[in-house]
């Protein structure tokens, strides 16, 4: 028997004596074998059975876009979130916990983002700091109705004791996360702000885009990155950040205005793909609005079409030309600098 137990040790083995124990332990090969294959309910974006992360900095339509989510949770199967992601199961519950919104203001997006009605059907559970102090994640209760659920932290901050950047805090909150989802929780979906030095960052990373202890980006299955790039419109760009078990999508831009008011979602505004990283994109638009841009480029085709009426036409008589056009006159430093980019571009 000892020259058997030697064996074992000589190549890494140890006797097995407790098989009872071993199976409240660890997993069995059974285990392994009937386990289910990884699943989206979003495909590409939203992984099930794990948490996701979508960061931003504060006032960047974090809340919005999960919103968003949720409406394609409870609306759109079979359908594409903004036209390009399947959704690919319909939920039959979402909860949202918002402790940072109180009750009006949150009921007037959702009846931005047509939901109001799954709150009178019972289908989209909220709370919000009206209802009273942050609920506890591993409350019975919550955990309860977490089950089956598509379940909304906004933000995650919010459900955490103690200090953001200390990791026995972070340690407590990961273990509330993942107390959701063995009860059962499809998805746990949580907003995170972005530290304020983001704002001047022109490439997206998990260690730039969240704020507190690295903690909190090791605790989820995926997080995506997004930043506004023009209020006005409220373009959005978005990037994943951390990709754990998919290889995701390319960056892309969603563009909320007027789109949300008017249909009551965001549309693709460049699709992945299509959109370059957040630098090129950044360097693309330069410092100018839309409205200064649009502007300018108005401005460019009128002197453009007076360049092809008149070939021989100087510069100054060009501007008299365009004057006649628009009744409105360039500065000479202006009307060289567009005649120039003008030349430069056909040539």
């Amino acid at each position: 028997m000892k020259e058997k137990h030697k064996h074992y040790r000589a190549h890494g083995r140890e006797p097995i004596r407790f098989p009872r124990l071993r199976e409240e332990l660890f997993h069995s090969y059974a285990d392994f074998k009937n386990a289910p294959p990884i699943t989206f309910a979003i495909d590409g974006f939203l992984q099930n059975s794990g948490a996701t992360l979508i960061a931003g900095l504060s006032g960047h339509s974090k809340t919005l876009i999960m919103l968003a989510i949720a409406k394609a949770l409870l609306t759109s199967h079979g359908k594409k979130l903004w036209g390009h992601f399947d959704v690919l199961e319909t939920a039959p519950r979402v909860l949202y916990l918002i402790p940072e919104s109180g009750i009006t203001p949150f009921k007037h997006r959702l009846r931005l983002f047509h939901l109001y009605h799954y709150v009178k059907e019972g289908r989209l559970l909220v709370r919000t700091l009206s209802k009273g102090p942050t609920p506890h994640l591993d409350d019975p209760q919550i955990l309860a109705f977490a089950k089956e659920a598509h379940v909304f932290l906004d933000t995650i901050i919010r459900f955490r004791d103690g200090n953001e950047n200390d990791a026995a805090d972070n340690q407590q909150l990961a273990n509330h996360i993942f107390e959701l989802l063995r009860a059962g929780a499809r998805t746990v979906v949580a907003a995170q702000h972005s530290p304020k030095a983001f704002d001047k960052e022109k490439v997206m990373t998990l260690e730039n885009m969240v704020r507190g202890s690295t903690d909190i980006g090791a605790m989820v299955s995926t997080a995506w990155g997004l930043k506004q790039l023009d209020s006005q419109k409220n373009i959005i760009h978005i990037q994943n950040i951390k990709p754990r078990d998919f290889e995701p999508c390319g960056p892309f831009q969603i563009i909320g205005r007027p789109y949300i008011n008017d249909e009551g979602h965001f549309r693709m505004y460049k699709k992945p793909g299509k959109c370059k990283p957040l630098a090129e994109e950044l360097k693309n638009r330069g410092g100018a609005s839309p409205e200064a841009r649009e502007e300018r480029a108005a401005k460019k085709a009128v002197l453009a079409d007076v360049m092809r009426e008149r070939l021989k036409a100087t510069n100054n008589e060009i501007g008299k030309y365009y004057k006649e056009k628009t009744r409105k006159a360039l500065k000479g430093g202006t009307l060289r600098r567009y005649l120039g980019e003008i030349r430069k571009e056909k040539s």
